[in-house]
């Protein structure tokens, strides 16, 4: 019985501890893994590109208690390009993805869900077997979840369906990547 006690006891201070509390001018700064999912189809008739997995971080900025505005950077991606279950190339590519994020909870919740609205800008690079894909801008769509940890620090994982349409050697060839965007992470709050 005193283990019951006791236990009760210490969930009930740390549900009183405070919460993460965001105001504007926090800066979030989140590291985790990320996964770029492209759609099953590419455009093109028998053509698919396949996934990848990297770093990836996020820094936010609060402008406002529950609005925040966040950059998404990862190492490269690399994407084997698939005919008739053949590789036919790879392409590495950067997508920087600058978004706006509403915070649905209240600023001292524990727990923070976000949606976000952004814009991406993807370039290729290091291509084989590809002669050119070309820059794309496009939209991004996002949602998220802070767990407060404690002591400035936060669990993360978060969502983004990007688009990302390219166009092939210069030819008029549109290729549609449109991935899902998967991260997993930790962060800290300054």
């Amino acid at each position: 019985m005193k283990l019951l006690k006791t236990l009760l006891a210490s969930a009930v201070a740390v549900s009183a501890m405070p919460a993460l509390a965001y105001e504007a001018g926090d800066i979030i700064v989140k590291a985790g893994i990320v996964n770029v999912n492209p759609k099953e189809d590419s455009g093109i008739d028998g053509v698919t590109v396949g996934d990848d997995t990297q770093l990836g971080l996020t820094l936010t900025y609060m402008v406002a208690p529950q609005v925040g505005v966040e950059v998404l950077a990862a190492t490269p991606f690399k994407h084997g390009v698939y005919a008739g279950g053949e590789r036919i190339a790879t392409t590495k590519h950067l997508p920087p993805t600058v978004s706006a994020q509403y915070y649905l909870m209240d600023p001292a919740s524990k727990l923070q869900p976000y949606v976000g609205l952004g814009v991406n800008h993807t370039f290729f690079f290091d291509e084989d077997g590809v002669d050119h894909l070309g820059k794309s801008w496009g939209l991004s769509y996002s949602a998220g979840l802070n767990y407060d940890l404690g002591n400035n620090l936060l669990a993360n994982a978060a969502v983004w369906k990007i688009d990302i349409d390219s166009e092939l050697n210069g030819s008029g060839t549109d290729v549609e990547i449109d991935p899902l965007v998967f991260m997993v992470g930790a962060g800290m709050k300054f």
